[in-house]
């Protein structure tokens, strides 16, 4: 399934009409990759290197991700002007790790959402007390969040006995047979899209689900598959942008107007498809490059799509100010 998706991402590339990939540009940003592995500054375990992650690695490890990853969507609001926060341990937190801390610090209160049946029997009110920001501001899609906790809770309770474990042990140790299981059994993680009368796979939130569990497990014990480095990058709205800055993709003057000034672009809508399909390709071509680059430095380090796209997406965290002339798309949807 996973070479269906970059081999559905070409074929969008192939019909692109307003974005491209610059492969010239390709290098400069693989060399600049290719040092921090080198350095060990960017590893497989980068999970963990986070305070709101699980340390510990076991089946609660799991659960709590599993969680997380089935809330792990749109933090952006065009309605509200402010930004959605969570204090948490005297740390402020916002988009991704504002929703790790809001569900840690309710665990914190008793509301153990590593509980599949506690998770099943969260009334909506409650749901939404537990997502509440610091100033009384909300995330978007909340009726949408609230039916994929009900459903993720349901599922695994029903069929693999409330524990994503069962999922992983399922699987065998092969990444793309879980995909196949999380896209089978949870709808909302089926991230597809037509293009020129043709299905496009991109999957991005059930290949983070597992990318987060490879990473956080150290590719050991219920961390291990096989086949991990066939996952691709999560196609999501901010590594695109980094992408563009640094021109290995390239947007036309209509598709970068439209950005500029702020136009939302439907989920499934050309335009987004192909940025998001031109962001997987591009990044399969520099995890090629920095492989290659491994080789020539003797380096027995490793490379695969999940560790450049962790590197680009906290670029962008950390050089929100460098990029902010930088146009990214916008979508409201549940698929990232």
């Amino acid at each position: 399934m996973v070479l269906a998706i970059l081999e559905s991402c070409k074929q969008v590339l192939k019909d692109s009409q307003d974005v491209k990939i610059n492969y010239s540009r390709i290098p400069y940003l693989a060399n600049k990759i290719c040092e921090k592995i080198l350095n060990g500054i960017l590893v497989p375990e980068e999970f963990k290197k986070s305070p709101l992650h699980p340390k510990f690695e076991d089946e609660g490890a799991v659960n709590w991700i599993f969680i997380i990853d089935s809330l792990n969507f749109c933090f952006f609001d065009p309605n509200n002007k402010r930004h959605w926060t969570v204090t948490w341990k005297n740390e402020i937190y916002t988009g991704y790790f504002g929703l790790c801390a809001a569900i840690n610090k309710a665990i914190e209160k008793g509301i153990n959402l590593t509980d599949m049946k506690i998770c099943k029997n969260l009334t909506k009110e409650q749901f939404y007390e537990i997502l509440l920001g610091d100033d009384g501001t909300t995330l978007p899609l909340l009726e949408e969040r609230y039916l994929c906790l009900q459903q993720s809770a349901e599922v695994l309770l029903k069929k693999y006995n409330g524990d994503f474990k069962n999922c992983i042990v399922k699987a065998n140790q092969s990444a793309q047979k879980l995909l196949e299981i999380i896209s089978a059994n949870f709808p909302y993680f089926r991230d597809e899209s037509i293009y020129n009368n043709e299905k496009v796979l991109i999957y991005k939130r059930a290949q983070i689900l597992i990318a987060d569990i490879w990473s956080s497990f150290g590719g050991t014990s219920l961390g291990t598959f096989h086949d991990i480095d066939s996952i691709t990058m999560f196609a999501d709205y901010r590594v695109p942008q980094v992408l563009l800055y640094y021109e290995v993709l390239e947007y036309s003057k209509k598709l970068k107007d439209k950005l500029i000034n702020g136009t939302l672009l439907l989920h499934g809508h050309p335009e987004e498809v192909e940025i998001r399909a031109a962001s997987i390709v591009a990044v399969d071509f520099i995890v090629f490059e920095i492989k290659q680059l491994l080789v020539k430095s003797n380096s027995t380090k490793i490379c695969n799509s999940i560790m450049v796209d962790t590197y680009l997406w906290g670029f962008r965290r950390e050089n929100a100010a460098m990029l902010e002339n930088t146009p990214y798309h916008k979508t409201l949807n549940i698929f990232y």
